[in-house]
């Protein structure tokens, strides 16, 4: 399967989020960094995180909001803001990747 079209894939699977083509996926199962063309292909035909392989799309955010050492959270009047604390961590298309270890930043 072509890029665009394991994204179009996962989009229709994936009822929280509107993946594009390059964006960076992270998995609050595993901490696992992709991007959204490398998502993998887990049981059922259901994508999962090319990390762990043991995810479902529910696990999968835009910005790791669960990692308070790495993100800033801010509640205003229009919902939640939330910034990286450091450089945000990518992940190259091809290339999975984990978060550092907590403390390790």
């Amino acid at each position: 399967m072509k890029a665009n079209e394991t994204v179009t894939w996962l989009n229709e699977r994936e009822l929280f989020n509107e993946w594009s083509l390059n964006d960076d996926v992270y998995c609050l199962h595993c901490d696992g960094v992709f991007k959204a063309q490398d998502v993998a292909r887990g049981r059922g035909d259901c994508p999962t995180c090319p990390v762990c392989r043991s995810s479902t799309p529910i696990d999968f955010a835009g910005i790791p909001w669960w990692r308070e050492d790495l993100i800033d959270e801010k509640v205003t009047k229009s919902g939640f803001v939330r910034r990286w604390r450091i450089k945000p961590v990518q992940a190259m298309a091809g290339k999975p990747v984990r978060l550092p270890p907590r403390g390790k930043q």
